[in-house]
């Protein structure tokens, strides 16, 4: 009696741990993620001043190296971003050290006196 009662309890936990839910965590660090944001960026900036066709094939273009200089996918990249949208202070946190690495060190060091 006592060995059923124990396999039984045992199934209980097992069962409870099953369906536990995973989350799935990004692939990528957050400094990562944050300098592939700010090269984006600088990326988009430089086609600020073209317009239409031109404009999007240069940004697909731009977007498609920065991707590879970074040695991930936009697969890659689009699920991490995907992932973060659950924990908006850590995207805020990464988008903001992405800001930081777009301003010129001469600025930084002004603001730091």
């Amino acid at each position: 009696m006592k060995n059923i009662r124990n396999t039984g309890l045992l199934l209980a936990a097992l069962l409870l741990f099953a369906c536990e839910k995973k989350v799935e965590q990004p692939t990528l660090s957050d400094e990562k993620i944050s300098r592939i944001m700010a090269d984006l960026a600088t990326a988009e900036a430089a086609t600020n001043g073209l317009n239409g066709v031109p404009k999007d094939s240069l940004l697909q273009l731009y977007f498609g190296q920065v991707l590879e200089m970074h040695q991930i996918t936009r697969e890659e990249y689009e699920k991490n971003l995907r992932l973060l949208t659950s924990d908006l202070p850590r995207m805020q946190a990464i988008i903001k050290a992405a800001e930081l690495l777009m301003v010129p060190e001469e600025k930084k060091a002004e603001e730091g006196k």
